[in-house]
């Protein structure tokens, strides 16, 4: 009995030593959410301390699924060099941080999902500095095998929650937004007779407020507003609205 207690003791230390102040969790849901209004555009870093070495983490294998967890979202992830042309700097940073205490049989880790992006102090307007507008930790213990199987499912609720949160301060950039039946207009009707026009003068057709565009014929069409509905003539021309293909129609 007592050396469990002072197993759990050393473990629950080393944890909070590996977790620093990034521990906290709780979600300061208003100011976060609004701080990723119109960041339409980021980079993903990944950032993992030297025990990921020590596990059978797949870092490349970590970034390419949060990298397309995002773009299944709707977000436009640029390549990492060309953070500084995204509108605000805007990055989303994951931290892995892996520590395995030399006299015991687990491996305690630390997640970290957070948004930095560039801002202005509003004293002082013409002062700007990269800030952490959003975070969210995750503290855990477990053995090697059992990390191979929890860090990359923690880190898809992580982002999941991120995505939450983008898509609430950005409801028209979702490409949910426009899933309810109440949205869907039938094509016999004057509206489905515009996007019925419209798709026929285009190749490629998208709404105002979505970054993906389609194929005329494409199912996703139907649940676009008529009003927000427009086409382009080439896919050079639609790319560089910064719109990326659908992933149902593949146009």
């Amino acid at each position: 009995m007592r050396t469990n207690s002072k197993m759990n003791f050393r473990i629950v230390m080393a944890m909070c030593l590996l977790a620093g102040l990034t521990a906290d969790s709780s979600a300061k849901l208003n100011p976060r959410q609004a701080s990723l209004r119109g960041a339409n555009v980021m980079t993903v870093d990944l950032v993992c301390s030297k025990g990921v070495k020590d596990t059978d983490l797949n870092q490349q294998d970590i970034r390419e699924n949060i990298v397309q967890q995002l773009e299944q979202a709707g977000i436009k992830i640029l390549p990492g060099q060309l953070w500084g042309t995204a509108p605000g700097r805007c990055r989303l940073k994951v931290l892995v941080k892996v520590y395995k205490p030399s006299d015991l049989d687990t491996f305690i880790y630390n997640l970290k999902v957070y948004f930095v992006q560039t801002v202005a102090l509003e004293r002082i307007p013409e002062a700007k500095i990269d800030a952490v507008t959003w975070e969210l930790a995750w503290l855990a213990h477990g053995s090697k095998n059992r990390l191979t199987e929890a860090v990359p499912t923690n880190l898809k609720i992580m982002t999941d929650n991120f995505i939450r949160d983008y898509n609430l301060a950005n409801p028209q950039d979702s490409e949910l937004s426009g899933n309810s039946e109440s949205n869907i207009v039938p094509i016999t009707s004057p509206q489905g007779q515009i996007r019925s026009g419209v798709a026929a003068r285009y190749k490629y057709v998208s709404s105002k407020n979505s970054k993906v565009f389609h194929s005329p014929q494409c199912r996703s069409v139907k649940r676009i507003n008529p009003e927000n509905l427009v086409g382009y003539n080439s896919k050079e021309e639609v790319i560089q609205a910064g719109k990326r293909p659908c992933k149902v129609c593949k146009p």
